[in-house]
């Protein structure tokens, strides 16, 4: 599994979509619940800029099925490791309040790759054992987070393989620590949808897949090497309501 990185400024945007339809097994049975009764709405879609475009079509594709509410949030420009430029930690306990939560998609990391600021005044560098280590106790706190506000089942997707190698690098790092946090946790998968928009012979990074359901050559990258197309987004959004809400 290819990972990824990003770097941005922090200028935070929301986008909320209301709406769903019903849940089922997941590939990740092992550390995911597999009934499919009402207890699997509502459900919460939430992360930075990697959620904005898959958290819209997710909305779109619940919306036609009854019985499931769903939410979508994303902050633009937001992350972990700037929780003093937006307190994720803070915002899942404020979503989960309102919203009350079954199921969590959660996406973050994608803006990651930049000094972290410990207790004190301590900074610690991305690529760095320190960095990795308090990153990683972020993405558990956040997991814990979620499933004290109700959500039973935690879906994190891991980050798509990227175009920069140094970018690159670090979602590699950045992926080790999800799915470290992950199986120390029942009910909490990582989901890796790499295979959706990677190149079929190498794995790795590519601007251009065919589509599986109609064989044409579709764009799924944007021109910065990280995010999602509106056509890679329908790809992820579908994969995981056909994989999650069956």
């Amino acid at each position: 599994m290819k990972l990824c990185r990003w770097t941005s400024w922090w200028a935070v945007g929301i986008g909320v979509l209301v709406m769903g339809g019903g849940l089922a097994n997941p590939a990740q049975a092992e550390t995911v619940p597999t009934d499919s009764s009402p207890a699997n709405s509502p459900v919460l879609m939430l992360g930075d800029s990697m959620m904005r475009l898959p958290g819209r079509a997710m909305q779109r594709k619940l919306s036609r099925m009854p019985g499931i509410e769903a939410r979508a949030f994303s902050g633009i420009g937001t992350g972990l490791a700037r929780l003093d430029a937006f307190d994720w930690l803070g915002k899942i306990d404020e979503l989960c309040a309102e919203f009350h939560p079954k199921v969590a998609v959660i996406a973050l990391g994608a803006n990651d790759r930049q000094p972290m600021q410990l207790s004190g005044t301590q900074v610690v560098q991305p690529g760095t054992p320190a960095w990795n280590a308090e990153y990683a106790g972020r993405i558990g706190q956040a997991m814990d987070r979620l499933k004290a506000g109700g959500c039973e089942r935690i879906i994190w997707l891991l980050l798509p393989p990227m175009r920069d190698a140094v970018v690159d690098a670090f979602a590699q790092d950045v992926n080790q620590s999800i799915v470290a946090e992950a199986a120390s946790r029942s009910g909490v998968a990582a989901h890796d949808f790499t295979h959706l928009v990677a190149d079929r012979r190498t794995g790795g990074y590519t601007d251009r897949v065919m589509d599986p359901h109609t064989a044409a050559a579709i764009r799924v990258r944007d021109p910065d090497g990280i995010h999602l197309t509106p056509d890679g987004a329908r790809l992820l959004a579908t994969a995981l309501i056909q994989e999650y809400w069956p």
